[in-house]
């Protein structure tokens, strides 16, 4: 390293693929324990239930609430407008984004344990663009993209 140089602090999340055939509590764990050891409020983790709640009263799970859409084989892309529930109205990707920075990171954190593959691999693109993360899943069924 030159001298002077500071490199930044890598920020990696490992997911293990076995953790997606588990029980909520012990996805919510784990997806705590994550987002804890990158100091992560409880705060922080409290709001997470409150999005998870809107999503659910407005029907939203399938959409691409963190707004990274598969893209039919052309991989991800961010699509903003892509996440908007028409009755009654409410956009899921702004409600998203309208939350805290720590919360949004929290909340990805969350979904890459989840069972739901666009849910993962959303939450890992945000991650990824957004703050920087670099996550790999590593295990027995494990996706290398």
């Amino acid at each position: 390293m030159l001298k002077g140089t500071v490199m930044a602090e890598e920020k990696v999340i490992v997911v293990n693929p076995d953790m997606f055939g588990k029980d909520a509590a012990a996805k919510t764990a784990k997806a705590n324990e994550v987002a804890k050891s990158f100091g992560l409020s409880d705060e922080a983790l409290a709001e997470v239930e409150n999005y998870k709640e809107q999503l659910t009263k407005h029907d939203a799970w399938d959409l691409p609430f963190m707004g990274y859409v598969n893209e039919d084989g052309y991989g991800y892309a961010y699509v903003p407008g892509a996440a908007v529930v028409h009755d009654p109205y409410w956009d899921a990707h702004k409600a998203f984004l309208a939350l805290p920075k720590d919360v949004q990171t929290a909340f990805a954190i969350r979904m890459l344990f989840t069972h739901r593959p666009v849910d993962r691999y959303g939450a890992s693109m945000f991650l990824h663009y957004e703050r920087g993360f670099n996550v790999k899943f590593e295990g027995v069924g494990a996706n290398k993209y």
